[in-house]
């Protein structure tokens, strides 16, 4: 699902969507580096004010918030097309994988917990070319 052009946003709000936008798909962000991205729009923005943003932003679909296994568990990136994350174990980094559950194994899974299943996230670790 692609994220709204122009969603109505607060103003501070506003700058937390413009601060993740402007780094394009594929560029994730910890919570802190929004922050301190936004600040440096508007100095007077606080943490509460970029978290709440954060969670308005993700709530309507403009952004997802990917839980990963490492220091920073979540990071956030602009909503695009469904894909994997990779992060490594060394340095942090975390990149998107080209992949996605076929429709067809959700289906199946589905079908075998008797649960309906609306999104699968798929979490990769290991090492990075740059840190092996």
């Amino acid at each position: 699902m692609n994220a709204p052009e122009s969603p109505r946003l607060p103003k501070n709000y506003r700058i937390v969507y413009d601060v993740i936008k402007s780094a394009g798909h594929g560029v994730h962000f910890t919570m802190n580096e929004v922050f301190l991205q936004a600040k440096r729009r508007q100095p007077r923005i606080g943490f509460s004010t970029v978290y709440r943003g954060i969670a308005r932003l993700r709530d309507i679909g403009c952004i997802d918030e990917i839980d990963l296994p490492g220091s920073d568990s979540a990071v956030y990136e602009l909503k695009g097309a469904p894909h994997a994350h990779f992060r490594c174990e060394r340095c942090g980094r975390v990149e998107d994988v080209p992949y996605q559950l076929p429709p067809r194994t959700i289906a199946t899974l589905s079908a075998r917990s008797g649960a309906t299943i609306a999104s699968a996230v798929v979490a990769l670790r290991g090492t990075c070319r740059n840190c092996r």
